[in-house]
């Protein structure tokens, strides 16, 4: 009798989690050796984060989604994602469960996986960052987890120290560096036609989330930031992303959307993931404390001014500039950053992120792993 093929769950929840995995899943729908199938939950769902649902559509067809509100708060909509997903695990046979990173919608599927005995596959677990709720969750999807596919030999440490059996804490690279090169990435003058920018002005990319745990309010981390905004060159491009939904999202949303009509700044729900690239490589200067900062701008060797202490901790390479909820502080900051003298510097060195067949080697594991189910 032939052995039934194997089924992988993907669960995904956010906009930025989705890009960094989406050549992984693409790779795993190809594998013979399994099935993958994809739930789709969180922010995905809600129009004010950009309905980016049917982003994941146009790349992979959807076996199920988990809706939550337009305006549920981050508790509300974790609820209804373990419920949902613990619904679907109940009525289809999942073999494993594979979820990414730190968010709630990861750590969702983690909960539901774990209370029906399915094995968890975890990818970018061990890293170590400030005082966010992420950094609980993560370290909780990797007790929940079976396999550990991480980014750096300091986060395999990281998992192992947390009781991670060694024969399934794998070095994998960054997922979201998954063959990527500049030469691929959109060029300079396609990006300004698409989103109405000056392509002989300087740019700044600017994505900031809000960070409940840290001392300084939430309001006045946005405030911090739009304030430097105010204090750069008038004539400076800034493209301003959307927060994503965490306690806090609807404060930073109010104040960004009162620059909605201010000459040279331009606010987006959502960019997909080329161009967002795109604009990071073309920018004077990454702002804000997206961990995109560290990986991928570091990876691209763009400078980022990290603001606050959400991604305390983390490892990063010499593209980053630290700076605290002051806007002089911020502004100056961004206006290093931008001079040619630190540009040229970042030329001479490296990341602790790598790339290279990331999605290759995830498929592999994740085949190994199963033959022994």
């Amino acid at each position: 009798m032939t052995a039934h093929k194997k089924t992988v769950l993907f669960i995904t929840g956010t906009r930025a989690e989705w890009g960094l995995i989406e050549s992984t899943i693409l790779r795993l729908k190809k594998s013979r050796a399994f099935h993958t199938q994809v739930l789709v939950t969180g922010m995905h769902t809600q129009r004010r984060f950009g309905y980016t649902i049917e982003h994941v559509r146009k790349a992979v067809h959807v076996d199920h989604v988990v809706s939550v509100g337009e305006h549920d708060d981050p508790l509300t909509a974790l609820a209804k994602e373990i419920d949902g997903i613990g619904e679907y695990l109940r009525m289809h046979l999942v073999d494993a469960v594979l979820v990414v990173a730190d968010r709630d919608e990861a750590f969702a599927g983690a909960v539901a996986a774990m209370h029906r005995g399915i094995p968890v596959i975890h990818v970018s677990g061990g890293d170590t960052t400030g005082p966010t709720v992420d950094e609980y969750l993560r370290k909780s999807i990797t007790l929940f987890s079976s396999v550990h596919l991480v980014q750096t030999a300091q986060s395999k440490s990281n998992v192992l120290s947390l009781g991670a059996d060694r024969r399934w804490a794998n070095v994998v690279g960054s997922a979201g560096l998954d063959g990527l090169h500049p030469r691929i990435l959109p060029k300079r003058k396609d990006l300004a036609a698409r989103y109405r920018l000056d392509p002989k002005k300087r740019w700044h990319l600017v994505v900031m989330h809000p960070s409940a745990l840290e001392d300084t309010p939430i309001t006045r981390q946005i405030d911090a930031v739009l304030g430097a905004l105010k204090k750069i060159d008038p004539q400076d491009e800034k493209i301003i992303l959307y927060p994503n939904s965490d306690a806090g999202s609807e404060a930073f949303i109010h104040a960004i959307e009162r620059f909605q009509r201010k000459p040279h700044y331009h606010l987006h729900r959502h960019i997909e993931r080329k161009d967002y690239l795109g604009l990071m490589l073309q920018s004077a200067a990454l702002v804000g404390n997206t961990s995109s900062g560290l990986v991928e701008a570091g990876y691209l060797r763009v400078p980022f001014v990290n603001i606050g202490a959400r991604q305390d901790g983390r490892e990063h390479g010499p593209n980053v500039i630290f700076t605290n909820y002051d806007a002089v502080a911020i502004a100056n900051a961004v206006r290093r950053a931008s001079s040619s003298a630190f540009h040229r510097a970042l030329g001479r060195r490296s990341s602790p992120y790598k790339g290279g067949a990331v999605a290759e080697r995830i498929t592999k594991t994740i085949e190994q792993f199963l033959r022994t189910l």
